[in-house]
């Protein structure tokens, strides 16, 4: 069976959207609740190594739909850190003054 180029086109699309949207309602819920305790670091950590590797595997194959989706998600994980990094340590420097 042959599956045209359009499908797989829109089949990489949704699954770019599907695993990007995952990580956006726990940014929206540290933006506002400026809190972070619940996140960890380590598997946002692992997640950026993941997705960078893909990225790099999207670049090499010359493929747009893989690398575009992983920069994408690299971006978001790496905002996601920095939300976690800053409200995790304002959290600690307001329970010690």
């Amino acid at each position: 069976m042959v599956i045209n180029e359009y499908i797989i086109f829109l089949i990489g699309i949704l699954a770019t959207f599907f695993s990007l949207w995952s990580t956006v309602p726990q940014i929206r819920k540290c933006l506002k609740t400026k809190k972070a305790d619940d996140v960890s670091k380590w598997l946002i950590i692992s997640l950026i190594g993941g997705l960078s590797l893909w990225l790099l595997y999207g670049i090499v194959k010359g493929d747009i739909i893989i690398a575009t989706a992983n920069a994408i998600g690299v971006s978001l994980n790496v905002y996601l850190l920095f939300l976690k990094w800053k409200y995790t340590n304002s959290e600690i420097t307001t329970r010690h003054n």
